[in-house]
């Protein structure tokens, strides 16, 4: 994590840099044969996985910046004179950090900005509602520092299962799933999923959907509620003649004929149930006509948070 957040620093600050190989072995050798050629348009993850590959990610490195001055390099590299004042956050100055900050943050990583204090996340991925992948601790780094008004490092808080960053990550809607075997979400509570369920039937996959990740009860039900799906599909054909899919442009009644307008479903997209304030009223922008493959698949990628492109 530190090889990854130091590449992403000198990145952000425009320094070219070499790397060579420093272990106790290789010090002896010429440093033009020790060096480490790499693709400096490739991402930091790709970068660190080829120095991995070559057998240098956990020894020792030399790092050279030629023509750039000890002071501009504590400046690109940031934290190095604060590392021992950083103290980790109370529970309560975490918890000052809202759902708007959180979206305010996705917004800006996906706009192309980025929280160069924070390494690419190596263990789990925040999917947001489209099945876009973000690195947990960036959005909650923007969205803490916006909340606090302060710059946010690692050592500011804690990320995982049962932590408050994720908590208030998943509250906002985002979808956390483990990038590898071995960090397993906790079992959500059986009582509560229950309590949900009640007057709501899911398909038996559906069910394994909610035992991943059991927030995704809330979107299915608001997606069944009585009425919507039949308002959804009346406003869509007046607007646009017919029904179709919006996503991979399935026109069912010229595929199927007349019958064919039961393969598309309508699928809630635009205010994220996590989002939504008691008594919220759904507008025809927050849906969207999807033939049923397309709408399965998404309701797959909000549980399982699986980016299918």
């Amino acid at each position: 994590m530190a090889l990854e957040l130091m590449i992403s620093r000198l990145d952000n600050a425009g320094i070219d840099y070499n790397i060579f190989f420093d272990g106790i072995a290789k010090q002896n050798l010429p440093l033009s044969s020790r060096q480490h050629f790499f693709d400096r348009k490739a991402t930091v993850q790709e970068r660190f996985d080829a120095i991995a590959e070559a057998g240098g990610a956990y020894r020792r490195l030399l790092i050279t910046a030629p023509g750039v001055s000890p002071v501009e390099l504590r400046v690109a590299i940031g934290a190095v004179a604060v590392a021992n004042e950083i103290v980790r956050l109370s529970a309560r100055d975490l918890r000052k950090v809202t759902t708007t900050h959180i979206q305010s943050a996705v917004q800006r990583l996906l706009n192309g900005d980025d929280a160069p204090n924070f390494a690419p996340s190596r263990d789990y991925d925040a999917f947001t509602e489209t099945g876009t992948p973000l690195a947990p601790k960036k959005v909650f780094g923007l969205a803490l520092e916006e909340a606090l008004g302060i710059e946010a490092y690692p050592g500011h808080f804690s990320a995982g299962w049962g932590q408050i960053c994720f908590e208030l990550l998943e509250e906002a809607g985002l979808w956390i799933t483990p990038k590898k075997e071995g960090v397993a979400r906790p079992k959500p509570d059986p009582k509560k999923v229950e309590s949900e369920l009640v007057g709501f039937a899911p398909t038996e996959e559906e069910r394994s959907w909610i035992e991943g990740n059991p927030k995704i009860v809330s979107h299915l039900q608001r997606e069944r509620a009585a009425g919507l799906a039949k308002e959804k599909r009346d406003a869509f054909i007046a607007e646009h003649k017919r029904l179709f899919c919006e996503d991979c442009k399935l026109d069912p009644v010229e595929r199927y004929g007349t019958a064919g307008a039961a393969c598309i479903e309508v699928h809630h997209h635009g205010t994220h149930i996590a989002n939504m304030q008691p008594g919220h009223k759904t507008s025809m922008e927050d849906l969207k006509c999807l033939c049923a493959n397309c709408h399965r698949v998404l309701h797959r990628k909000l549980a399982l948070g699986i980016h299918l492109g």
